[in-house]
């Protein structure tokens, strides 16, 4: 949720200069503030009132803001940029810095949750120029919040995320004292995001749990919680806690389908998706990923409009202020250039990320249930020995028959197990042996050998629980691989994951087993 470390302090900024606004339009924007997270229809309904009857800019200005936030708790962005570009076109029509400012550090969030980064950063550096020219008024409590949070942003990489946090709990603390709920309750959800990444396990989940329980029993807050518990399943998915999360992605997407927020109803479905993966239960994973995918089509092309949005805008405003951007019209280029160019890929990269997530473990089912027909078909009757062109007859059976005691031994895990070798071991030479592979297996000698060491390594990973607490590298010796990196990619090509990711589902399998039987023995 990077991008709202600064929109609180713009929500009450020069307040005594807008004071003097008619006092019913003034109430109806509290009104729709205090709905916002909860009822957003119902906030718009109140917005679209104002911005019907008030005539005055700055009111105006506010109701196009909770308009576009409204939209952005619905997770429409299209609609998100539309409302926020308004806004910004009447505070730049009133030369006022502290209204354009406002409209900014909105947008450096919508542009960061849209992939705009290098726009973003502009937005943000615009920011933090305004911001610093009123730090020497120390006396307003918002100014000082404000520096608080531009302080926050500042600390990026990880190794600050601690100093980043204690910025935002100093703004805070002031959104406290001065009872301004609005902007405390969105500087709530920046802290989410930023100690869950400063924090360990238990400290996290002591945190979430903690806002939780201090937000849930309003229901004006639940954006926050949906958001809190949505973060606390990821988390307790990570630690492969899978059942507890599936709870809390559940309570999620409960308050995101009543929002209704299509954005966090992805995430939240594509995290249900994976946890019933990872417990081995199929349907529910297809129920889910189906309705993912459903969502991310709806929100890639949502995305994209907005996308679309913002390019018109700056097209049209760089259009109107050619002249006054005349010595950096060449640098302005390339920026629209390569804004333009990620805005093509945009979709088509969180398409793949999400459809390389699934693919991932739709593999593992593949690889599963493909050695399983090949088990039955094998207890059932032996396949026809097809007749070579080159190879007698008697001599092949001979091939075949050994070949069936190869793969029943681990001779295949030795280093050193050449074609050459095991011609030698058979007593014949490396052409027919060569030929019968290819012939009977349908592969080549080494994919032949690699696909046996990862069946063999696969079966003791499941019959030894002892094996999924190995290293890799212990585990690519075993088999018979020279190095890890072989050991990994050959993995990966016969699963289709990467053996970190098998052994982690093995695990819980195993655990899941161990529990069930530890009930029937009680019972």
């Amino acid at each position: 949720m990077r991008g709202l470390f600064c929109i609180c302090i713009i929500l009450c900024l020069y307040s005594k200069s807008y004071a003097q606004g008619t006092l019913d339009f003034s109430e109806m924007l509290k009104n729709a503030e205090q709905v916002l997270f909860s009822q957003p229809d119902q906030s718009r309904k109140i917005v679209l009132h104002v911005l019907q009857n008030s005539e005055r800019v700055p009111e105006k200005i506010e109701a196009y803001l909770l308009q576009a936030r409204s939209h952005y708790i619905q997770g429409d962005y299209h609609q998100t940029v539309l409302a926020t570009l308004e806004a910004k076109k009447l505070a730049e029509s009133t030369n006022n810095l502290a209204l354009q400012l406002k409209i900014n550090v909105f947008g450096i969030h919508v542009l960061n949750d849209l992939g705009l980064d290098l726009a973003a950063e502009k937005y943000h550096e615009f920011t933090e120029v305004i911001v610093s020219e009123h730090q020497g008024n120390t006396n307003d409590p918002l100014l000082k919040a404000g520096v608080h949070l531009i302080n926050a942003e500042t600390y990026k990489t990880k190794e600050q995320y601690d100093k980043s946090v204690e910025e935002l709990l100093k703004a805070q603390s002031i959104f406290h004292e001065i009872q301004a709920t609005l902007p405390s309750i969105e500087t709530e959800v920046e802290l989410i995001e930023i100690q869950l990444n400063s924090e360990s396990f238990e400290g996290s989940k002591m945190r979430l749990e903690e806002i939780i329980t201090n937000y849930s029993t309003d229901p004006s807050n639940a954006f926050v919680t949906m958001i809190a518990n949505n973060e606390l399943g990821a988390l307790h998915f990570s630690n492969k806690l899978y059942n507890t999360a599936i709870d809390h992605f559940l309570k999620a997407l409960n308050i995101a389908e009543q929002l209704p927020n299509k954005v966090y109803q992805e995430r939240i479905v594509d995290g249900l998706a994976l946890s019933h993966m990872a417990l081995e239960d199929s349907d529910k994973f297809y129920v889910f990923k189906q309705v993912g995918n459903d969502l991310s089509v709806l929100n890639e092309s949502d995305e994209a409009n907005a996308v679309n949005a913002v390019f018109n805008y700056t097209s049209e405003n760089h259009t109107n202020k050619k002249e006054l951007v005349k010595n950096e019209y060449s640098r302005n280029i390339m920026i629209l250039g390569g804004l333009i160019v990620l805005g093509l890929f945009i979709g088509r990269i969180l398409q793949l990320r999400y459809r390389s997530r699934i693919s991932q473990y739709q593999d593992f089912l593949n690889y599963f249930e493909k050695r399983q027909q090949e088990k039955e078909s094998q207890a059932v009757t032996k396949k026809e020995i097809s007749r070579s062109t080159t190879i007698p007859k008697e001599t092949e059976e001979q091939l075949l028959k050994k070949l069936t005691q190869f793969e029943n031994s681990d001779r295949f895990t030795k280093k050193d197990m050449s074609l050459a070798a095991m011609a030698s071991l058979f007593d014949t030479n490396t052409k027919y042996l060569s030929e019968i592979i290819n012939t009977h297996k349908e592969q080549n000698f080494n994919s032949y050998i690699n696909e046996l060491r990862i069946n063999y390594i696969i079966d003791k990973l499941h019959s030894n629980p002892t094996y999924t607490q190995y290293k890799i590298s212990y585990l690519a010796e075993e088999s018979g691989f020279t190095s890890h990196s072989s050991f990994a990619t050959v993995f990966k090509s016969v699963t289709g994951i990467p053996p970190t990711v098998f052994i982690d589902l093995v695990k819980s399998k195993q655990k899941k087993v161990k529990a069930t039987e530890k009930e029937l023995h009680h019972a």
